[in-house]
């Protein structure tokens, strides 16, 4: 089994088309087919099945996927650290992220990133906090921006900031002030259902049950439905902070002392650190540092006069 082919197998996977890859890897189709012929008979089974746009993975598929990618990436970092003699990071990396966070972090990342290590090419794959945990575990990313502290025994995460979870409506839907635990109950939401999941979570046992009329994972529907008054939303105030400040959405703080989540770097606990790797975790970790004072990431604090209203807040 070639490395080669292994690359090949995972570009085509990568991208679910055959014609693609071969022509993201410059390579006549004929020529790529043929190597997925060869890894399908050494293996004794079909790797790829027929889609309306391409091909999709078989289970054996699926399986040489994830060995493969962990066997690339070990090849690709031994030769980071051959060449990092020379003190400077390369290699590629892939940052796992949220969605509500690819947006507000990305482009400040690849702009340093840019800046400060050139050689490091940096890949980003974002998915809920579920599906970023099991990818550092199988090595389909190598560090990842969780929204909360991992829990898994083969992840390492360390906090880099709080989070303030707000509750969005259109500007004048109603009055300013703190978010009580019983007028969050009435409140008809628009929700995804990662963050469903993690709100439910948060309030289980505390008398406050979300009303969810409609569920979209999409955040920015749900920014443009709430901008037209049509729905009401949790989201964290990052991922609104500048429609707040032009005017087109409301955020308001969910009791006294508001809810929030810990952002986190994560990656898998045995696996050992590239410089590239390294390069990447310090510039997230400055990038998230600045946003922390610029207020990024929560509503400017204040006292509200409702202060019988119990706060609740997201932990780790």
């Amino acid at each position: 089994m070639e490395l080669r082919s292994l690359n090949y197998f995972v570009r085509i996977a990568e991208l679910g088309s055959i014609t693609r890859a071969a022509a993201h890897l410059h390579l006549a189709q004929p020529a790529l087919t043929r190597h997925v012929q060869r890894l399908e008979e050494e293996l004794g089974v079909v790797l790829f099945t027929r889609a309306n746009r391409g091909v999709r993975l078989t289970e054996a598929g699926e399986r040489l996927l994830e060995g493969a990618t962990r066997i690339l990436r070990d090849v690709e970092r031994t030769g980071d650290e051959i060449r990092a003699q020379d003190a400077h990071p390369s290699g590629r990396i892939i940052l796992g992220i949220t969605p509500t966070l690819c947006p507000v972090l990305v482009p400040h990342l690849f702009a340093q990133m840019r800046r400060e290590f050139p050689r490091v090419e940096l890949k980003v794959m974002h998915a809920g906090m579920v599906r970023l945990e099991e990818f550092i575990i199988d090595g389909r990313v190598d560090i990842a921006l969780l929204s909360e502290l991992s829990r898994s025994r083969l992840i390492v995460s360390t906090p880099l900031a709080e989070e303030e979870m707000v509750l969005i409506t259109k500007p004048g839907a109603r009055a300013v002030g703190c978010v009580s635990g019983d007028e969050l109950s009435a409140t008809p939401l628009v929700l995804g259902d990662g963050l469903r999941a993690a709100m439910d979570a948060l309030l289980a046992g505390r008398g406050v049950e979300l009303r969810v009329d409609i569920e979209v994972n999409d955040h920015e529907t749900i920014r443009l439905m709430v901008q037209q008054g049509g729905a009401a939303s949790i989201l964290p105030y990052s991922a609104v902070a500048r429609e707040c400040a032009a005017g087109l959405i409301a955020a308001h703080r969910m009791t006294e002392d508001g809810i929030f989540r810990t952002l986190a770097l994560g990656a898998r606990i045995s696996r050992n650190a590239s410089l590239a790797r390294d390069a990447v975790a310090r510039t997230i970790t400055g990038v998230v540092a600045d946003m922390k004072r610029g207020a990024h990431f929560s509503l400017p604090l204040r006292r509200q006069p409702n202060r019988r209203t119990r706060a609740f807040r997201l932990t780790a």
